[in-house]
């Protein structure tokens, strides 16, 4: 089944297409999570990303975990 709207990087949900403004679409943000300080979006989207991680890592993924 095809999930409705849009994904979000930071919180990791997707939401319907209301949920993001005009430039949040593009960078695949959401209104919530854009009003939020960049160190709680930043700490949500590393924890998102670390979630979400593949069983085979790529060599950029590698580099980023490393860092």
């Amino acid at each position: 089944m095809k999930k409705r709207g849009h994904y979000c990087k930071i919180c990791g949900e997707y939401k319907s297409n209301e949920k993001f403004s005009g430039k949040g679409h593009a960078a695949h943000i959401c209104k919530a999570c854009a009003s939020l300080p960049p160190e709680k979006k930043s700490e949500m989207a590393a924890i998102n990303r670390l979630l979400n991680l593949p069983w085979r890592l790529s060599k950029e993924q590698i580099s980023w975990l490393k860092k």
